[in-house]
């Protein structure tokens, strides 16, 4: 088992009311749920970050197409994934 830690952060009253009643309802204790939810949206966040940083990444090595290359492909993409 991993170690744990104690967090005391402030929350709006309405949202502990929303994590108490999510807790209860999934038979779950409010500090699993709230190391999930913090898990899911750190992942994310971080996965964001690493993408904007290889993105500047690439800009500082010159790879970079034009606005109206990118929105042609970006419109592309839209068409191979539109319903038929």
């Amino acid at each position: 088992m991993s170690k744990t830690a104690t967090l005391n952060l402030r929350v709006s009253e309405s949202l502990k009311v929303r994590l108490g009643q999510y807790a209860e309802r999934t038979h779950r204790t409010q500090s699993a749920v709230t190391e999930r939810a913090m898990t899911a949206f750190l992942d994310q966040e971080m996965e964001m970050l690493e993408a904007v940083d290889r993105s500047m990444e690439d800009f500082r090595e010159g790879k970079t197409v034009s606005h109206e290359d990118a929105m042609a492909r970006i419109r592309a993409t839209i068409e191979r994934h539109r319903p038929r």
